[in-house]
């Protein structure tokens, strides 16, 4: 691998789509818990006017512009990779608000997967967002009606895994989305361009999906299959159809980030399902009594 000096002048370049990576997993890990406390101070269908579950929705569209920023400088892996890092976010800020334990294993997990998001960035660089091949809008044209019928099939039913892989399948149409859409020209064109729209009607999608499937799921499994998905589809997709690469040199090293984050995520989501993480609303009205789910990372 490279001498990680070499690194340097790109670690400049890429710094405005880094920091708006981070500002997106902040925002995102603090919209949770923010959600989560109106979801204990109001029952049923009055957390969706409480002040605090309005204010997490305000953060998670701005986490949301955030991400549309990184991916106009950074790869889909690097920026699904350190939004997934949202969760570490929300373990922290639960301990501080819920008094929730972590134990030794989940600060070690967040150790490495802090290790594995810095070398993932450094591994990629900077790499500014192409426009979409034509093909490409009419492709997630036709996924978005596909997963739009399938989870309109599913959410009368009770099935939480197979929702959230549909789910993760939606957040990562409209992370590709996000990436092939050059922010250029003013708001009207961007208005008019067919790869905006995709990505809310994706985004919607998801965020249906995931919320429908922690409703009758287990936190860990649920948030596991989304991060997984939402982090390893739209980096493949990137890489063979808008030329998302890592810098000369790196393939081994953007591999073995990939790896370790991931690994530290399901580390987090499964090694202690429900530890650190606080209550969401959907679980609450699911369950009543149900203490031990939460809510996990959220995508683009």
């Amino acid at each position: 691998m490279p001498d990680a000096a070499q690194a340097a002048p790109g670690a400049c370049l890429m710094l405005p789509g880094l920091t708006a990576a981070l500002a997106a997993s902040v925002g995102y890990g603090t919209a949770s818990v923010l959600e989560a406390v109106a979801a204990r101070r109001a029952g049923g269908a009055r957390v969706y006017t409480h002040p605090l579950y309005l204010a997490g929705i305000a953060l998670d569209l701005l986490a949301w512009l955030c991400s549309l920023l990184a991916l106009q400088h950074l790869t889909l892996f690097t920026v699904q990779a350190l939004l997934a890092g949202s969760l570490v976010v929300t373990m922290l800020l639960a301990r501080w608000v819920f008094a929730s334990a972590l134990g030794r294993t989940q600060l070690a997990a967040m150790g490495l997967l802090a290790a594995g998001l810095a070398l993932l960035a450094l591994s990629t660089g900077p790499q500014p967002a192409r426009p979409a091949p034509p093909l490409l809008a009419c492709l997630l044209a036709g996924a978005l009606l596909v997963l739009g019928a399938a989870l309109a099939v599913l959410y009368p039913r009770r099935a939480p895994l197979p929702t959230a892989v549909l789910a993760g399948l939606a957040a990562s149409g409209a992370a590709l989305g996000a990436r092939g859409l050059v922010l250029e020209g003013g708001l009207p064109q961007l208005l008019r361009e067919p790869m905006l729209w995709l990505v809310l009607g994706f985004g919607v999608a998801a965020m249906a999906g995931y919320t429908r499937a922690l409703e009758f799921g287990e936190v860990g499994p649920v948030t596991a299959v989304f991060t997984v998905i939402e982090v390893v589809v739209p980096g493949i997709a990137g890489m063979l159809l808008l030329g998302d690469a890592a810098r000369p040199g790196w393939e081994a090293a953007k591999y073995g980030a990939i790896a370790l984050s991931l690994g530290s995520c399901l580390w987090l989501t499964l090694g202690s399902p429900g530890a650190g993480l606080p209550v969401g609303p959907a679980a609450m009205q699911a369950g009543g009594g149900a203490g031990d789910r939460g809510e996990g990372s959220k995508g683009t």
